[in-house]
């Protein structure tokens, strides 16, 4: 039960500073549920605002790079971080409304699990493989096509 929300090598993407970001989105994930689960409301509130930081910082990362490498998915992947943003946001407003009940704790559980486990193993896999493919050259002088 309290592994559930754990990264694993499979979800590395291959860009250190992104793998390195997403292994500390887990860590802080995992210690809002635990929170969450364990009802304490004083401690949720500053963890939602910790996640929520850390989140920001994250997506503009992930995006400056994408921007770098050119990355033709671009958009779309900024996007669903939005959306992201956005739905967190709801979740948030939902918290302060009804307190630390075991629906939030599981609603919370589940969204974040599936939303990190498909975002990170689906669009971000693309950019890692994108970066794999088209990184080397960047900035090493050679002008390439594109």
């Amino acid at each position: 039960m309290g592994a559930a929300l754990q990264w694993t090598p499979a979800l590395a993407v291959g860009v250190a500073e992104i793998d390195a970001q997403h292994q500390e989105l887990f860590r802080r994930a995992e210690r809002l549920i635990a929170a969450l689960r364990a009802g304490s409301r004083g401690e949720i509130l500053p963890l939602l605002a910790y996640l929520d930081e850390y989140v920001a910082v994250h997506f503009e990362a992930e995006e400056r790079l994408m921007k770098a490498v050119a990355f033709p998915g671009r958009e779309a992947h900024a996007a669903v971080h939005l959306a992201f943003r956005a739905d967190f946001a709801a979740f948030v407003r939902d918290f302060r409304r009804t307190g630390p009940t075991a629906l939030v704790a599981l609603t919370i559980h589940n969204w974040l699990s599936d939303w990190l486990r498909m975002h990170i193993g689906g669009v971000d896999q693309e950019l890692g493989r994108w970066m794999a493919a088209h990184g080397p050259s960047l900035g090493a002088g050679g002008a390439r096509g594109g």
